[in-house]
């Protein structure tokens, strides 16, 4: 069976204490893809790397915040300016659920007017970033080489973070400003990637730093201008996690990065298949579950 499918199933109902735990919460449906990643540290910290699309994030993420009994997050951080990765910050705000600080890049006007209807929309993101200043939450520019102590044992780092004036590519766009992030506990790596796409994606293999880990999120909703294979095999990950709606997965857009975790044998979680993914770190063990 195709391992997309072969999961290590548990209880998702059993939450015990573990060390560091990831969820990769299901902000997907047939019309509308986007990422929400929920940290949990053994700290009980709370960090939230993207949060959706508004609607989404009121039928899936909100729910998932109850049923945890998750109500505020010490960071925020917002990948690069697209609504399916910002848009949940309404909700949050809206239905009272607590943020400290947030790390959400303000993109360059022109790069972003670039995309106008589809993509990138500068009015709405100067809305968000004033409704944030009005509720008193420090709005932070994410900067490559900050690191971020958030349990024991556990550190983010924000290793890119390319702005237009920095981009190594030319043609930059919003994808390509994707904030690049790593999680370290224990000896374990997560990376994070937002909507990295393939002229940033080139050049990291070739030319970037180590950006090796255990758990890739794999970036763009996994279909097509997405980072190369040769990022792939930089980051040569021994668990793939997809936040992508099954309708896309299981279409043509997905194709390349379906045969190349199969023919790399790599295990790979897709939120639009299995629901939530949860990472789970308990001592020297890394377990991967899902939800369906």
């Amino acid at each position: 069976m195709y391992k997309e499918f072969d999961y290590q199933l548990m209880n998702v109902l059993s939450f015990k204490p573990v060390d560091l735990e990831w969820t990769m919460v299901n902000v997907n449906s047939a019309g509308q893809k986007g990422d929400a990643h929920v940290i949990t540290t053994n700290q009980n910290k709370h960090i939230l790397i993207d949060a959706g699309q508004r609607e989404m994030a009121e039928q899936r993420l909100l729910p998932f915040l109850e049923k945890r009994g998750i109500r505020s997050f010490d960071i925020v951080f917002i990948s690069h300016a697209h609504k399916d990765h910002y848009g949940g910050l309404d909700t949050l705000l809206d239905h009272g659920v607590g943020i400290n600080e947030v790390y959400f890049d303000m993109p360059d006007r022109k790069l972003c007017d670039r995309e106008i209807p589809w993509g990138c929309d500068y009015l709405d993101i100067i809305r968000i970033h004033q409704k944030l200043n009005r509720r008193g939450i420090i709005v932070n520019t994410p900067r490559a080489g900050q690191s971020f102590q958030i349990g024991q044992d556990s550190r983010l780092e924000v290793l890119y973070a390319f702005g237009k004036n920095d981009s190594p590519v030319p043609d930059t766009d919003i994808n390509d400003l994707s904030l690049i992030m790593r999680l370290c506990h224990n000896g374990f790596r997560f990376l994070f990637t937002g909507d990295l796409n393939y002229k940033i994606g080139e050049y990291l293999a070739t030319c970037g730093d180590d950006i090796s880990a255990d758990v890739l999120k794999v970036p763009h909703h996994a279909i097509e201008d997405l980072a190369p294979n040769s990022f792939f095999r930089k980051v040569n990950p021994r668990y793939a996690l997809i936040s992508t709606p099954d309708n896309l997965w299981k279409s043509n857009e997905s194709a390349r990065v379906k045969k190349w975790f199969r023919e790399n044998d790599i295990p790979v979680f897709v939120s639009g298949v299995a629901g939530n993914v949860r990472a789970l770190i308990d001592g020297d063990e890394l377990r991967i579950s899902a939800e369906l």
